[in-house]
């Protein structure tokens, strides 16, 4: 619950107007609610008698003084009694008698004091006939329920205003901290980054659309209910709620199933979530290799497990519906037994318990059940909205947790400006691992001097990515240093070390808008026409102006999925090549790029490179004459360094994968001049 309370603290410090003004409407729907409820007395008591205002108050007044009289007189008596008596027991008796009937004047005079007041009322408005009194009552709960539709209108309104603002507070607060919390070794996956920003902030907006609406408006009006039953009788009320501590009991308990089986079931919708979007982009994989059938399966298994969980919620919510609607019932049915009892034996007690001041009247005692049935309407509802509320404290458990981690990737609080030191990265003694106890990197050592072009080559899984990844500080070194300009990098701000740099992937990431806008998007603030200059520089211009009938305005699809492998990373070359960064790292960027376009890219890169530091992972031939030096990597270690005619003779592992890539050009260029 002290997650909840985070995002109600949230919602009532960010737009507490709204939150006032609805509960001063939920206030005024609950006095409506038992003003309306409150009209069975009058027609109970003085329509249906065939009598007006006036006459009930005039026959009332009369009645009140006779019984006042009355009870004075055998109170009276009663002390008469008690000073001729000395047996100890009769006087017993007879003060159990005074205090009884000392307290049914008391009664009688409250009343007529109460008729006292309203008095003056009654002579200047009401009407002088029953059939004239009857239409008033009709007309006030006329409008005394289209006001009350009025204030509930307005309080949901303002509570929806309130709680949709807060939703999306929270859905910025999520993005933005999902934008950096999936750095470094962090386990939040696709899937529930997914369910977070969408099933589980949801979950908590309805939450809090619940407890500043219903859960305040519902127990205004059963408290009008209630309070309007303890001005008829107090004690009869208190006899009716004993059955109040057993349900809140159970209501306790199944507040806790419910609570865990709805993180449960956060928890299962996650995994559907990213079951769902793993398999979607592995679309063509599943369609090429026949599975569709074993998806399917493990799909209905997965969906089956969630709707399994959601029918234990429901029939857990439904006990809640039961338990609150046979408090209800219990409270109704405890009042209309001693109730009963009391108006037709015209008691005050039950086992010598007293229960009124004085006998109950029969439009009392009906206006007292109508306010108990009154009270059971709120209590269904509240039992209809208890599930989403346990849903929405279960989501804020999962939400909150993830707002409040530390992030694992962090700017210093004083950082070094970047523009003040060189452009020479080096990589000290650096140690990584993804999983404890499996090093990727091992004591690593390496320097690249600011205007050097170098190639990394070396087998799948020796840890080339990692060294980018740690130069873009994705992640951090578990021991060791990475520094640029003799500086660790975790001095500089994220922002201005990345802005230095200009990186592209074998897996090009293209998102769904125009091919100007996806080159653009390395440098927000470009002109068009440097966007072309630097599409002309890449080779996008190219099949651009022969392929595209929309040219530059041409959306790329969903991650790009309107181009083909070459043209996405054409574009991607384009996009690393507008940033105009210091650092350019080719990440096996030329890999599904054909040969003629290559030979274009590689004359581009020439240039490109001139005067910048140059990172190229990569097996191919063509791409290694760039460098000025190459570096073999194996078993996340250095293992050779040199030129291309040192390497050859001196290293077994380049050598190796020189002649697999020689091989595999070679098969590739006898393919294209058969294709000719």
């Amino acid at each position: 619950m002290k997650y909840l309370l985070l995002a109600i603290r949230h919602c009532v410090s960010h737009y507490r107007w709204s939150i006032v003004g609805s509960i001063i409407c939920s206030l005024m729907v609950g006095f409506l609610w038992g003003a309306n409820i409150g009209a069975v007395y009058p027609f109970a008591e003085i329509i249906f008698d065939g009598q007006s205002l006036h006459q009930w108050a005039e026959r009332e007044t009369v009645n009140c003084k006779e019984q006042i009289a009355h009870l004075r007189k055998k109170i009276d008596g009663y002390d008469e009694e008690i000073a001729k008596t000395d047996d100890p027991v009769k006087r017993a008796e007879i003060n159990r008698h005074l205090r009884r009937d000392d307290s049914a004047m008391n009664g009688w005079e409250d009343k007529l004091a109460n008729i006292e007041k309203s008095q003056p009322w009654i002579d200047a408005y009401a009407p002088e006939t029953p059939f004239n009194t009857l239409l008033l009552l009709v007309g006030f709960l006329l409008v005394g329920t289209l006001v009350k539709g009025v204030f509930l209108s307005l309080s949901m309104m303002l509570v929806a205003r309130a709680t949709q603002l807060t939703t999306l507070d929270l859905k910025h607060q999520v993005f933005d901290k999902l934008l950096d919390i999936r750095l470094g070794k962090s386990n939040i996956s696709t899937g529930d980054s997914t369910t977070r920003m969408n099933g589980d902030v949801g979950s908590i907006g309805a939450a809090l659309e619940i407890l500043f609406g219903k859960t305040i408006r519902e127990p205004v009006k059963m408290f009008a209910c209630l309070a309007g039953a303890a001005y008829i009788n107090w004690r009869l009320l208190i006899l009716s709620l004993l059955i109040a501590p057993i349900a809140a009991f159970v209501l306790y308990k199944l507040a806790r199933t419910i609570k865990e089986l709805n993180k449960s079931s956060i928890l299962i919708q996650a995994r559907i979530t990213g079951f769902f979007l793993q398999v979607m982009n592995g679309y063509y994989v599943v369609k090429a290799y026949g599975t569709e059938d074993y998806e399917r399966k493990r799909f209905e298994a997965k969906s089956r497990e969630a709707y399994w969980e959601r029918v234990k919620i429901q029939f857990f919510n439904s006990m809640v519906r039961v338990n609150n609607e046979v408090l209800g019932l219990g409270m109704v049915c405890l009042s209309m037994i001693a109730g009963g009892y009391l108006v037709l034996n015209q008691e005050t007690q039950i086992f010598g318990i007293p229960l009124a001041d004085k006998p109950m009247e029969l439009g009392s005692i009906l206006a007292f059940y109508a306010f108990l049935i009154g009270c059971t309407d709120p209590l269904r509802k509240l039992g209809d909205v208890f599930g989403s509320i346990q849903a929405g404290i279960a989501a804020s458990e999962m939400v909150y947790p993830l707002l409040q981690q530390e992030l694992p990737i962090q700017d210093p609080q004083r950082p070094v400006s970047i523009d003040s030191v060189g452009r020479d990265i080096t990589f000290k003694e650096v140690q990584f691992c993804y999983v404890a106890k499996t090093p990727v990197l091992k004591n690593l050592d390496l320097t690249i001097h600011q205007g050097e072009t170098v190639a990394i080559v070396g087998p799948n899984g020796c840890g080339k990515s990692t060294l980018i990844n740690l130069l873009m500080r994705f992640y951090d070194p578990d021991l060791g240093t990475v520094e640029i300009g003799g500086t660790d990098i975790r001095q500089f701000r994220q922002h201005d070390l990345r802005s230095q740099i200009a990186l592209v992937t074998q897996s090009t990431v293209l998102f769904d808008e125009s091919i100007l806008e996806n080159i653009r998007y390395s440098r927000m603030d470009a002109t068009d026409e440097e966007v072309l200059k630097a599409a002309k520089l890449a080779y996008v211009d190219q099949f651009v102006q022969t392929h595209m009938s929309n040219g530059y305005d041409t959306l790329c699809g969903d991650s790009g999925s309107n181009l083909s492998g070459g043209q996405r990373q054409r574009i991607s070359i384009a996009r690393a090549l507008l940033r105009d960064p210091d650092i350019i790292i080719m990440d096996e960027a030329t890999s599904q790029i054909d040969l003629d376009s290559e030979r274009l890219i590689h004359e581009s890169l020439k240039n490109c490179i001139a005067g910048r530091t140059a990172i190229l992972i990569t097996h191919r031939a063509s791409t290694l004459q760039l460098a000025d030096r190459i570096i073999v990597m194996n078993h996340g270690q250095i293992e050779a360094a040199g030129t291309h005619e040192e390497l050859i003779q001196t290293s077994s592992t380049y050598c190796r994968l020189y002649v697999e890539d020689e091989s595999e050009n070679g098969e590739a260029n006898s393919q294209k001049r058969s294709a000719a």
